[in-house]
């Protein structure tokens, strides 16, 4: 099953601690899914949301509003 993505967060603090967000589809299905990658020096993973629970965890945070900048940066003006 391959999976394009397309990141749209990233945060790095420096000593190993690294924060990034991906708009992720699944090219069998169509699903569509964000996809949270950290690295810490205790931890590594990954973990799959929903866009609802995507932005329900982020409200507020630079990463929900990347998402909805790069959604909006989509829609285009209907008279071009």
């Amino acid at each position: 099953m391959p999976i394009l993505t397309k990141q749209f967060y990233a945060h790095e603090k420096g000593n190993h601690d690294e924060t990034f967000y991906s708009l992720a589809r699944d090219t069998d299905t169509g699903r569509v899914f964000v996809l949270k990658q950290w690295y810490r020096r205790e931890d590594v993973g990954e973990k799959e949301m929903t866009v609802p629970e995507f932005l329900e965890a982020t409200k507020n945070e630079s990463a929900s509003h990347r998402f909805l900048d790069m959604i909006g940066a989509l829609a285009t003006n209907p008279y071009t």
